[in-house]
């Protein structure tokens, strides 16, 4: 965390990427000095609110009651990210440099969520990476993810892993490299943001997590990161929390379910453009061909049982490892 609590820290390694940031990232993953960045995200103008949809052709689109935001390409190759009541983002056509733009009278804050979350999500995406909606740890030499919709306990899960001693990987944005049969991880972000009903773990930590509030309202937790790059997948977890369990069950799935259960949790919803969803479909296919997909059911807190860390790792083979 840089000392003056803004969150800019230079130049920062996420997702494989060099990102140099004047938009504060909250990630302590900071890079040498030395190299060109990847990815420079800078601050631009405050915009008066837009309710028309950004020129261009049409990339993504998602909204519920209402609009939540449009993606757009322009005929000049660049790119317009639209969040309703809150940012624009703009990319050049490189993908190289974002622009922030935060609405008047919107939090900087949450656009800030939104450019270390979604802003580089569509980044990576269109630099064809494999990006997972995902929290993820180490365990031993491997990793263990966790895939989902917002809210079905990501990074619940994570925390608890990490409470039984596990490191951090990332959180909500996973990107995957394939690497001959396996799947490798790329270091991301150091904090987990749990909603405030899972603040409690917080307490299951020998040493309590250094934490802060989110403008989104989150608790945003610093784990003990891990350090080691494209660690290999050993498994994906979907964690389906349910309040009246008291036991822990996994289950297999079959590729074909595995890939039809991922293809529900892209990290960025509501994609129009056939390219990126035929990508989306292959890179899936690559991901559930190398990785054993489990779900599992999940007595759900708090309080939390103490046992659910040690119950997912041992069914996915990698109880002997926790650290």
């Amino acid at each position: 965390m840089s000392p003056d609590g803004t969150g800019r820290q230079g130049t920062q390694l996420l997702y494989g990427l060099r990102v140099a940031s004047e938009i504060p990232l909250y990630q302590d993953r900071s890079a040498a000095d030395d190299g060109e960045p990847d990815v420079t995200m800078r601050m631009g103008e405050p915009i008066p609110e837009q309710q028309a949809r950004p020129p261009g052709r049409e990339l993504a689109h998602m909204e519920t009651d209402r609009p939540y935001y449009t993606f757009t390409v322009t005929d000049t190759g660049d790119y317009a990210l639209r969040f309703y009541r809150t940012c624009d983002f703009v990319v050049d056509s490189a993908l190289r440099t974002v622009t922030m733009h935060v609405v008047e009278g919107a939090d900087p804050g949450v656009a800030g969520v939104l450019a270390a979350g979604a802003a580089l999500s569509f980044v990576l995406t269109m630099r064809r990476h494999t990006v997972l909606h995902a929290s993820a740890v180490q365990i031993g030499d491997a990793a263990l993810a966790f895939v989902g919709y917002s809210g079905m306990g990501k990074s619940t899960m994570a925390a608890l892993m990490c409470a039984d001693g596990a490191r951090l990987i990332t959180d909500d944005v996973l990107r995957v490299d394939p690497d001959g049969d396996a799947m490798r991880c790329r270091l991301g972000a150091t904090e987990l943001r749990l909603r405030k009903a899972a603040s409690e773990l917080a307490e299951r930590f020998s040493d309590r997590p250094p934490g802060r509030v989110t403008s989104d309202d989150r608790d945003a937790l610093r784990m003990v990161e891990s350090t080691e790059d494209r660690l290999p997948l050993a498994a994906i977890v979907v964690p389906w929390p349910d309040r009246d369990r008291t036991w822990t069950e996994l289950e297999r799935l079959s590729t074909m379910d595995a890939l039809v259960t991922l293809l529900r949790f892209p990290r960025l919803l509501g994609w129009t453009d056939s390219a990126v969803l035929d990508r989306q479909f292959s890179d899936v296919g690559d991901v559930v061909e190398r990785v054993p997909v489990y779900r599992a059911q999940v007595p759900w807190g708090p309080p939390f049982g103490e046992d659910i860390a040690e119950t997912v790792a041992a069914v996915v083979g990698l109880s002997q490892d926790l650290i």
